[in-house]
């Protein structure tokens, strides 16, 4: 009888001491979920498996064109001309389900497509609801006038405008405080190409997640064709190379091609 008092006093406190630890760990998990539900939208369901971007049982790539996304999106979309700061793009917004699609217009590449998700109460904001409300209401606005509702799956996690927990750091890669990354790599047989997930998320706390897109890496691109990206010409006929940041007018600015460079571009034609 002694010795089992003995045993029971040392299995005991570490009994209590597990239950404790699941408690917290309980306790932890309904705070950081605390409002929220978690649900791929029914609808819309993306899902990202290997290099693929499944949408309703249609597998879009994004390394092809626009064409079979816009096939597969349907065609209620408005199409605004653009530009990201130094190349022309497309925007085609589909408001109805709170998406943008991105094409570069001098290559036909899919840039990026972008999720517009709930901002959180607690967020520093640029600009208040009222501008926000105002911009939305311009005809040709390049912003998506409605929120993309729950969830996109990536790689069997769901992701949404939720706190972030320990399921996406495990799987998503910080870039920076606010920023995480995912690179979808090709399974077997598929015909696509390795492309980014990016998630931006609240400075304050809790963290919440605010922003999501799929991108295309630009390292994929030969550097005659990220030259290309950034070729026009202005009103005078002059030819543009890129561009830069002026520093004392903050504001971007065309670098105009040199002669060399122009001459050089000749040469490697001629070969």
């Amino acid at each position: 009888m002694h010795m089992l008092q003995k045993k029971l006093a040392l299995f005991l406190p570490l009994l209590l001491c597990i239950s404790c630890s699941n408690g917290q760990s309980t306790a932890q998990q309904d705070a950081e979920t605390e409002g929220f539900i978690k649900k791929i939208n029914s609808q819309h369901q993306f899902k990202v498996h290997g290099c693929a971007i499944n949408y309703n049982g249609t597998d879009l790539y994004m390394s092809s064109g626009v064409e079979p996304w816009l096939k597969a999106l349907g065609k209620n979309y408005r199409k605004v001309d653009s530009a990201d700061g130094v190349n022309r793009i497309n925007l085609y917004i589909y408001d109805d389900i709170g998406v943008r699609l991105v094409e570069r217009i001098a290559d036909k590449q899919i840039d990026s497509f972008r999720f517009r998700l709930e901002r959180p109460a607690h967020d520093i904001r640029k600009e208040t609801d009222a501008e926000i409300e105002e911009e939305l209401k311009k005809p040709d606005t390049e912003q998506v006038r409605t929120i993309f509702k729950d969830a996109i799956e990536v790689d069997g996690v769901l992701v949404g405008a939720y706190p972030m927990h320990d399921e996406i750091r495990d799987k998503f890669r910080a870039e920076t405080r606010v920023s995480y990354n995912f690179t979808a790599d090709c399974n077997d047989n598929q015909k696509g190409e390795s492309f980014g997930v990016e998630l931006s998320t609240s400075f304050n706390d809790p963290e919440v997640i605010d922003h999501m897109y799929f991108y295309n890496y630009l390292d994929t691109m030969t550097e005659e064709q990220k030259k290309q990206l950034g070729r026009k010409t202005d009103e005078n006929g002059r030819e543009i190379c890129g561009s830069y940041m002026d520093i004392k007018t903050m504001s971007v600015v065309p670098s105009y091609c040199t002669q060399e460079e122009l001459d050089d571009e000749k040469k490697q034609k001629a070969k």
